[in-house]
């Protein structure tokens, strides 16, 4: 999540159409890949900090950017690390929503997996694929534009991965394709942030035109297809200074733009309001009105 690259909220209040959004993440590749990258392993969701740690933001953008890439890289290790990845690496990992593959380049570089990336955005594929075939993995990492919840592989995968795209999604299925998806044993790993407190639901999800649920909800959507929770970690807290350095790196985006002859990929009006808004998610995240968790499931079945 970045509140530059949001769905902005229709005029009048109208209900969003999920059929816009590869429409928007096709629009987003190059504001995404000028925030976070150039790559070849470039992330769309947030960052993890040591505990306690508020690092010094009247810094250049270039750090502040590092910083922030540093971070992504970081939540994503730790999760792997956690999920016993190192000890036991999945051969076969599918990644739900994988965004311009970040997530699944580091599957396929760093345990020698053999990974399928699913995107709804169209743009995205040539994307990923060029970035695969930079980081030497172009045979181990496929894209596939589809939806997940069209979408059939039986008993495929050691390995499912969702890295903040559950809350576009409609959980029942989700799992349930998963389910079908992993062989006997395996494992969902999910990383999404989810309703503490109901009276910011509206903001968070008209804001980016997701919706986000509850821990509750997700539980029981994992259980009626046959999953059992093995790791529950809250890294709230370890997350909310990612708002704090986005934030830097966009007042820092907004000196840039307004100098003379500088091109941007946002207006500045957009980067003022963007500034604003980091400000109340810092204060979301900060408080726990929203946490945001890294589950395991486990698929029954295994020896």
């Amino acid at each position: 999540m970045d509140s530059n690259l949001v769905i902005q909220t229709p005029a009048g209040g109208q209900d969003f159409d999920e059929s816009q959004v590869p429409l928007y993440y096709s629009r987003k590749t190059v504001e995404i890949l000028h925030k976070y990258g150039p790559g070849p392993r470039v992330h769309f969701h947030m960052g993890l900090f040591v505990p306690g740690a508020t690092p010094n933001t009247t810094v250049s953008q270039r750090v502040l950017k590092r910083r922030v890439v540093e971070s992504q890289e970081a939540i994503v290790e730790h999760a792997a690390r956690s999920w016993g990845a190192y000890s036991n690496p999945p051969g076969s990992v599918l990644d739900i929503g994988c965004g311009v593959g970040g997530g699944s380049l580091y599957w396929a570089q760093e345990h020698g997996a053999t990974v399928t990336g699913l995107t709804v955005a169209a743009d995205h594929i040539p994307v990923i694929e060029d970035f695969a075939r930079q980081a030497g993995v172009g045979d181990r990492v496929t894209p596939l534009l589809a939806d997940v919840h069209a979408f059939t592989a039986d008993r495929k995968y050691d390995a499912a991965y969702a890295n903040e795209s559950s809350g576009y999604m409609d959980r029942e299925r989700l799992f349930q394709v998963v389910a079908e998806s992993l062989k006997p044993g395996g494992w969902f790993g999910i990383q999404e942030h989810f309703i503490c407190r109901p009276e910011w639901t509206e903001f968070i999800d008209g804001y980016y035109k997701t919706r986000l649920g509850t821990l509750t909800e997700y539980l029981a959507a994992a259980e009626a297809a046959g999953f059992e929770l093995e790791q529950d970690e809250d890294v709230t807290d370890r997350v909310a200074e990612f708002w704090v350095q986005s934030m830097a790196w966009n007042t820092a985006e907004l000196d840039r733009v307004e100098g003379p002859g500088a091109p941007s990929h946002w207006s500045p009006e957009r980067l003022r309001e963007s500034a604003i808004t980091h400000g109340k998610l810092f204060r979301i995240w900060r408080d726990h009105a929203l946490e945001t968790r890294l589950l395991l499931f486990r698929l029954g079945g295994g020896i």
